[in-house]
């Protein structure tokens, strides 16, 4: 045995545990009757700054000389200076039958009077809620976690016709076994660690028990409190209550399992990076703020403006997609702003309202923002200040209530510092940005959206086809720069040209950009008709026509006559 295990002996493990768990702020030191030391709590381990190696010495030869100090069967309060801090010590004698020594007590003299006013706070707080619950209305009764009585206000009393002074320090279920309850909610709360409810009817009068648990920082239950309410006159619609609040919770429920079943079938991520934008987008999805995605073509941005509008508290209303870059510039004011009765050459006798009053109340998607025209943009601009629209040709101001998504591919923050795109605009649009990566950043995403393109096409044509591993090497590879719409349309050509039930990766790697050497770059042309050539036969012999064939080949059909004649296929 070591001597620092040797110095401890004396001390059970109990009383170390015990001491262990003091107050952080009180640190302890024990030394032996041959004034070593032989133990110290967590405590005075950080308030020193000491370890174990001191365990076992003569405290005269160690850093805290100073809370030794003096003869030891001098005891009481004295004040020691350590590290420039002033500490209040106190010594008591360790009296065992095999051991004896001195504990020394001892805690920053600057957290003294922090520690009386907290011990004061409490008094002060004990004091409120012992008027609290004296002066309360609903009957109260507080039980320790053994069930014991330990507190009951004249309520309670009144309600249940008891004394409290016949109960207080007796077992709860007393209450029951002599006949004043036919059951007890505290027993239940006992058993179950859960708050309970019950109703029993007391001397003509319907009573509402609730129970409720109180844990410690440890989640250990320490106390039951009981509090029973008088609910004869509304206890029918409390039943009402109940009855319509369990409705809700089971229609709530059943809509949630919904959207969440048609978020899996309509986003597939496995990354980390796409489960991040998933996480945001629930999480904005119903703040109702003004949402900015951003993101190469073909990333997803309008599967997570779908999934932003259908987890929001919008869902159900309207929800307006428009794409700005469709549409040519004389159309798309009149399209997002309307426009009255002879606006313009062509108007609608009637006038006709823009996307933001028909999305009115709902949702309305911008997409592809970066391509909104300078002056555009100021009128949008105004539009989102004042939440009011006023049509082309108009002069009345129509209010509108709108949550507003946009998109881009574009780089707005680029554009702005270029003078291309208001400054002002982008912050009122950049409330909450959400940018999805790319594909080519995520490979973990390629198989699965892979697999499901394939299950989906393989359906959509009646056909069976499967992906062989090197071909969904070769896909997790790829850099595609088209993103899940280059994946989703190369599946699809995959399925529909592939003659086997494993799909060709020659289809595949045929169109790839490769890099080739100076000798190669001679048979391009070669390599390319040979390759064409394969398609054109291969896309007739599925379909059985030209027309069909020229179809999924997307050129024209008397091209494929020409080249099936040109390969003495015709």
């Amino acid at each position: 045995m070591s001597k620092s295990e040797h110095s401890q002996s004396g001390i059970s493990l109990k009383l170390r545990d015990s001491l262990q768990g003091v107050s952080a702020n009180l640190g302890i030191l024990i030394i032996n009757h041959e004034r070593e030391v032989c133990f110290f709590n967590s405590a005075a381990q950080t308030i020193l700054s000491i370890s174990k190696s001191i365990l076992g010495k003569r405290i005269d030869n160690t850093v805290i000389a100073d809370f030794g100090t003096g003869e030891k069967e001098t005891f009481g309060r004295q004040k020691v200076l350590f590290q420039d801090k002033v500490f209040w010590v106190m010594r008591s004698m360790l009296l065992g039958n095999d051991y004896s020594g001195t504990v020394i007590l001892f805690f920053n003299a600057a957290d003294f009077e922090t520690i009386i006013k907290e011990i004061q706070d409490a008094r002060d707080l004990n004091n409120e809620l012992s008027t609290l619950i004296e002066s309360s209305a609903d009957g109260l009764v507080i039980s320790d976690h053994n069930g014991i009585l330990l507190k009951m206000n004249p309520a309670y009393e009144a309600m249940t016709g008891v004394n409290a002074d016949d109960f207080i320090g007796l077992p709860a279920k007393r209450l029951v076994n002599e006949g004043h309850l036919h059951d007890l909610v505290t027993r239940q709360v006992l058993e179950t660690k859960k708050a309970a409810t019950m109703i029993q009817e007391i001397r003509g009068r319907e009573i509402l028990f609730t129970g409720t648990p109180v844990f410690d920082s440890e989640n250990k239950l320490i106390r039951v409190i009981a509090n029973i309410r008088d609910l004869t006159e509304l206890n029918s619609l409390s039943r009402q209550l109940h009855a319509i609040r369990e409705e809700v919770k089971f229609y709530h429920d059943e809509m949630t399992r919904l959207k969440i079943e048609s978020l899996k079938s309509k986003v597939i991520a496995n990354s980390v990076e796409m489960h991040k934008v998933l996480e945001t987008s629930l999480r904005v999805a119903p703040m109702d703020a003004t949402v900015l995605l951003l993101g190469e073509s073909g990333v997803g941005k309008k599967v997570i403006a779908q999934l932003i509008y259908e987890f929001s508290k919008r869902f159900g209303k309207p929800f307006i997609k428009i794409n700005c870059g469709a549409l040519p510039p004389s159309l798309i004011e009149s399209e997002l702003f309307g426009y009255e009765e002879g606006a313009f050459t062509g108007a609608k006798r009637t006038g006709s309202p823009g996307v933001f009053e028909m999305a009115s109340g709902g949702t309305l998607l911008l997409d592809e923002i970066g391509d909104l025209g300078f002056d555009l943009q100021v009128k949008l601009l105004r539009l989102l200040q004042e939440r009011e629209v006023t049509r082309i040709g108009g002069k009345k101001p129509i209010p509108i209530d709108v949550r507003l998504i946009t998109s881009t591919n574009q780089n707005l923050e680029n554009m702005v510092n270029e003078n291309k795109f208001r400054k002002d605009l982008f912050y009122r649009l950049n409330v909450v940005s959400i940018m999805i990566p790319p594909l080519r950043s995520r490979p973990a995403d390629i198989p699965p959206l892979a697999t499901h393109f394939v299950h989906h096409f393989a359906k959509k044509y009646n056909m069976t086809r499967r992906i062989s591993p090197d071909l969904m090497k070769a896909f997790v590879e790829y850099d595609w720069p088209g993103n899940i719409r280059e994946l989703e349309n190369t599946v699809e050509r995959l399925v529909i040209l592939s003659l086997e039930e494993s799909l060709d990766i020659s289809l595949f790697t045929a169109n790839r950009e490769t890099r080739v050497s100076p000798a190669a770059l001679g048979s391009l042309k070669l390599a390319l008709e040979e390759t064409e050539k394969k398609l054109i036969i291969q896309a007739y012999n599925l379909f059985g026509s030209t027309r069909k064939a020229a179809a999924a080949l997307g050129i024209n059909q008397s091209t494929v006559v020409r080249k099936l004649q040109q390969y003495g296929h015709g």
